[in-house]
């Protein structure tokens, strides 16, 4: 299905596609004369070197390598090529654009494969149907959902509609309503103009000004989504990219999904087809129009959610490596800092237990966001904005022409982003009764990325959820206090725990810092957890207090973690089985990273310094034993059998063939036997489950359950010896919440455990199971894993 009037409306928001004016990704050499002969020997040279640099970072030459059928279609950087190129472009642009387009609705199938129209006449349909901004639409949209007359309004001339009964038409969204209608608006004009297929022949009526000012305004409403998701979108002839694109803009669903870069997965143009597929420019399509048109508007379930922007990202690779490249230069930088954080993301995984939908909620959280600073480029294009997201943050660094009141203008986009993201979690019935979204995303300020991110820190102790500045007195004076107060406690709690093995360098072994952290305000917990671990024979109520005071103001300092190139490690494809791994104990070694650069500094600002040195060591760390599971994953099984991708502290291995038991000992036992003994937690999932949410909902169960008994035996386990165990969680079972469950262990070689402790690791796992089914049973979610 695709909208005629969508046509112009993407067309010119694509990199190298503008009507008018030459591709932004060749030399504009060529443009400023129409003769080629007339370029002098500098700029022709000049032309060639920008062209060859651009070739080189994109990688094109290898793209043509790999697939020889693209060979033609890749720019060549010749000077008198690239003029051959430009001209190319001039005579035959909207050939290619209406070819690609009629390919893409051959392709979908549908009526419109035989319309014959212009593309000045896609321009006037998009302006007319797009006058007003996809908000104000969507408002539109949400209202006409509470009236049963615009409903009918909407479909007065769509047979397929008009003569249900008030109850029948009731059933279906506005939204769902209104893309139907435009769908049949479509396919009606298909039937009413002249027969006969789109063939390639040139426009014969060329642009008028009305036309290409319609196209300078269109621009503003759509970015350049396919560069972002397939920068090597910039090696292709001019020429090849407008029909690509035009093929891409025939296959998007939704209008409201257009952001998204939601695309059908047919084929794309020609000979294009397998180089555009092979370096993924659109993402996997939607099943059905119907989940497509309901998205972004009334009755959005979970699951459409988690389709939709589980993968979703704002930024590309390459904006994010920008942006860090601006942050590493500090306050140097002479530039304005934005950190937004979900300061709730690890407290979401554990209540909700599905990772996804956190995933899918943060990432929709962003999609407002950058939505509203898009907005502010906008109103100042005289300001620099480079930008940056990962699986918790988004981040922003202002340059150029900073207007004085950024500030306050950066607050209410803060505050506007807030609510809107609230008011609809809220209206569609996502989360629970209770949960206080409005509080979830934290923000700040500062003049380097270091002091907008302790800035988001802080803003966790506000009363109300405001954007902080690093540079309010308030803001820095109660910091100075905390960071006394935290000496001050690292101080009594080593006199206390003097000549304990609690006790590391200034600070304190890492297991002290994860006892606390999961069972903060638990104090009977803390205090049995870290007595079995550390043998005290004593540990007052007072230092259990102070321990907890301790690591939770400690942890306000650690610092962002920047990473480029993000992965979303989830099992949406193991149709054939496969595992997920959890990374125990990272937020316990960055605690500890933080904690120590906070006891060898003096003031705010070389806290900031040495957090930051602190988080690149234990990400160096964290990146070794992420190579190392993967490593073992490789060689556990027969080649090809799993394909992994790690997230933050997550990894998936994907079966391409199903795993039997030995597989999974393999890799339990050589991750045992070795010094990341007992940092995994995993959970496999069993070949044949169909539908994609159960499988991640069964893997984040597996891991969740081995967490309560990973923790139970914490207490009453020899701490050498649990952590010379790997577990694994073996969810034999296709039914969610319901079925067996097999406990698999690896061994380090050098853990001898007695029938005794066989026999209690055994009960411990019945006992963990029963917890968890407890604990979704308050949830109001039947749930009766048992033991295999």
């Amino acid at each position: 299905m695709f909208l005629v009037h969508l046509l112009a409306l993407i067309l010119v928001s694509l990199p190298g596609i503008s009507i008018g004016s030459y591709p932004s990704g060749l030399s504009v050499l060529c443009m400023q004369t129409k003769s080629c002969s007339s370029q002098t020997q500098e700029m022709r040279k000049l032309a060639v070197a920008q062209c060859e640099m651009q070739i080189q970072t994109l990688g094109c030459e290898e793209l043509g390598r790999q697939f020889p059928e693209m060979k033609d279609s890749i720019r060549s950087c010749g000077f008198e090529d690239q003029c051959k190129a430009e001209e190319d472009y001039q005579n035959n642009e909207e050939i290619a654009c209406l070819r690609g387009y009629k390919n893409s609705i051959v392709d979908t199938g549908k009526a419109m494969k035989d319309m014959a129209v212009s593309l000045g006449e896609f321009i006037d349909s998009s302006w007319e149907s797009f006058k007003n901004s996809v908000k104000d639409r969507n408002q539109f949209i949400k209202q006409c959902n509470k009236s049963l007359s615009c409903k009918r309004d909407l479909v007065k001339d769509d047979h397929r509609y008009k003569n249900l009964s008030d109850e029948q038409l009731n059933k279906y969204s506005a939204a769902f309503l209104y893309v139907e209608a435009q769908d049949m608006k479509a396919w009606q004009a298909s039937l009413d103009r002249a027969p006969g297929r789109m063939g390639v022949k040139a426009p014969t009526t060329p642009l008028t000004p009305a036309q290409i000012d319609k196209i300078a305004d269109m621009k503003a409403m759509v970015r350049e989504k396919i560069e972002t998701e397939y920068r090597k979108f910039a090696c292709y002839r001019p020429v090849v990219q407008a029909e690509m694109a035009c093929y891409a803009i025939g296959n998007v669903i939704d209008p409201t999904l257009l952001f998204g870069a939601v695309f059908k997965g047919a084929r794309l143009v020609g000979a294009t087809a397998k180089a555009m597929t092979a370096e993924k420019i659109a993402a996997r399509a939607e099943e059905t129009e119907k989940a497509g048109a309901a998205l972004r508007t009334a009755g959005l379930s979970r699951e459409n959610l988690v389709k939709t922007y589980l993968e979703y990202s704002p930024t590309s690779v390459a904006q994010n490596e920008k942006w860090i490249s601006v942050a590493e230069k500090g306050v140097a930088s002479k530039t304005k800092f934005l950190d937004v954080e979900n300061s709730q993301l690890k407290v979401l995984n554990d209540t909700l237990k599905d990772k996804n939908l956190v995933t899918s909620l943060t990432n929709y959280h962003k999609k407002i966001l950058f939505d509203k600073i898009e907005d502010l480029k906008k109103q100042f294009p005289d300001l620099v904005i480079d930008s940056y997201s990962d699986f918790k943050s988004s981040r922003f660094a202002f340059s150029g022409k900073i207007p004085a009141d950024l500030d306050k203008r950066l607050q209410a986009i803060f505050k506007d982003a807030n609510k809107e993201f609230t008011d609809y979690v809220k209206s569609e019935k996502i989360l629970r009764e209770g949960d206080t979204a409005e509080t979830w995303f934290r923000a700040g300020t500062g003049q380097s990325a270091e002091q907008a991110n302790v800035a988001a820190r802080y803003s966790r102790m506000a009363e109300s959820n405001e954007l902080q500045s690093y540079a309010q007195s308030k803001l820095n004076n109660d910091l100075t206090t905390k960071l006394n107060s935290i000496e001050s406690s690292r101080q009594s709690l080593q006199t206390q725990l003097r000549n304990t093995s609690a006790v590391d360098g200034k600070t304190f072994d890492s297991d002290v810092f994860d006892i606390v952290r999961k069972n903060m305000g638990n104090d009977d917990k803390i205090k049995s957890a870290l007595s079995q671990r550390y043998a005290l024979s004593e540990l007052s109520p007072a230092t259990v207090k102070e321990l907890q005071t301790y690591v939770k103001t400690s942890d306000e300092f650690s610092p962002g973690i920047f990473v480029p190139k993000r992965e979303v490690a989830h099992l949406g494809e193991a149709s054939q089985g496969g595992l997920s791994a959890d990374v125990i104990g990272l937020g316990a070694s960055n605690m500890k990273g933080t904690a120590d650069a906070l006891a060898r500094s003096k003031n705010l600002d070389q806290v900031l310094e040495e957090t930051r040195k602190a988080e690149k060591v234990v990400t160096a760390n964290f990146q070794a034993q992420k190579k190392y599971f993967e490593d073992v994953v490789r060689q556990s099984v027969d080649p090809g059998k799993l394909k992994t991708v790690c997230s933050g502290d997550d990894c998936v291995a994907i079966a391409v063939k199903p795993l039997n038991e030995t597989d999974k000992t393999k890799i339990l036992s050589g991750l045992a036997n070795s010094q990341y003994s007992g940092k995994f937690r995993l959970a496999f999932i069993e070949d044949g489950i169909a539908d994609s949410t159960t499988r991640n909902m069964l893997s984040t169960h597996g891991e969740s359950v081995e967490k309560l008994l990973r923790s139970s035996l914490g207490s009453v386990m020899e701490p050498r010896k649990l952590q010379g165990l790997t577990f694994g969680l073996d969810m034999r079972t296709q039914t969610l919440n319901s079925g067996a469950v097999k406990l698999l262990m690896g061994e380090n070689t050098a853990v001898k455990l007695s029938t005794q402790e066989r026999k209690l690791i055994e009960q411990k796992f019945s006992e963990a199971l029963q917890d968890f089914n407890k604990s979704l049973q308050k949830q109001g979610i039947n749930s009766n894993y048992r033991p295999f």
